[in-house]
């Protein structure tokens, strides 16, 4: 069995990458021990989806979380500091997997400025990680349910687990209105994966 695959997710969503690149998110995956489980399901196709990943603890969360967006081969948007996009060829790469710059000195403006860029995409998965961080909060960010309510659309709740060296792309998770309830609800949730820093989750 591959460690990923496309066809985990629907075609609509895949990016249509080198193969060689697909080639190497498999590897590394295989190479590192891990796997994608779950799959995104045909009736969200040719929909625009959030995909919040937890828990994020380390850098090696971004490390197999690369390799799976290539091994899936799949169309991702995802929120990033601009000044990260201004480094040479770190930008270019990163706007190519489907990056986002915005500007977090703008308190309030980042989640318009994301949504103005993600409703010109068409098709695509909205990856955002919820604590908003690697180190421990208390509070959860919720920008990602703002966006689901703006885009009238579900989030797939997606995992990394360390101790089953594994990343699920689990159920998807309608927003009730309730902030509360609905970040309380996904914190249980998340609660029964094992995060590389169980100390800062």
């Amino acid at each position: 069995m591959p460690s990923v695959s496309n066809k985990q997710i629907p075609q609509c969503f895949r990016a249509y990458r080198p193969k060689w690149l697909q080639w190497l998110g498999r590897a590394v995956l295989s190479i590192l021990g891990w796997k994608v489980s779950g799959k995104i399901s045909e009736e969200f196709a040719n929909q625009k989806l959030v995909v919040i990943v937890a828990p994020h603890t380390s850098n090696w969360d971004g490390i197999v979380g690369v390799a799976t967006l290539a091994g899936l081969d799949a169309k991702i948007s995802f929120i990033g500091k601009h000044t990260v996009f201004k480094y040479f060829g770190l930008g270019a790469f990163l706007r190519y997997m489907g990056g986002i710059p915005v500007d977090r000195s703008k308190p309030g403006g980042i989640i318009k400025d994301a949504l103005d860029q993600i409703k010109k995409i068409d098709c695509s998965l909205i990856a955002m990680a919820p604590e908003g961080t690697r180190s421990k909060v208390k509070d959860w960010k919720t920008g990602f349910l703002r966006i689901a309510k703006e885009l009238n659309t579900k989030i797939i709740l997606a995992s990394i687990d360390f101790s089953k060296k594994e990343i699920l792309l689990g159920k998807a998770f309608t927003p009730s209105g309730d902030n509360v309830k609905d970040i309380l609800d996904l914190k249980n949730y998340y609660s029964s994966f094992t995060p590389r820093h169980p100390d800062k989750f």
